[in-house]
């Protein structure tokens, strides 16, 4: 199985310039912990998971140099976007 993950927007229900792209890069870490994510229109260039869960536990990682918001939870960057997880069709 592959699976990948797409923007569907951002989490507060905004429209933002990913939404419909796959998700290509993401570290949790970058921008003092505010993440920097970056999304492609080109499938081939998503990055790839073996199995949902994977994909969501990498949607749901939280940063290491900032681990907690101001409000005292914990802050996972990629959550600000609502996901679809995605199961890839491969050839046999």
């Amino acid at each position: 199985m592959i699976v990948v993950i797409r923007s569907r927007g951002l989490a507060n229900g905004m429209h933002c310039t990913t939404d419909g792209q796959w998700l290509k890069s993401f570290d949790p870490d970058a921008h003092a912990g505010r993440g920097d994510a970056v999304f492609t229109d080109r499938i081939e260039h998503a990055l790839k998971f073996t199995s949902k869960v994977d994909a969501m536990a990498f949607w749901n990682t939280q940063s290491k140099v900032r681990p907690l918001r101001p409000d005292g939870r914990p802050n996972k960057p990629l959550t600000a976007f609502t996901v679809e997880i995605e199961t890839l069709v491969t050839g046999s």
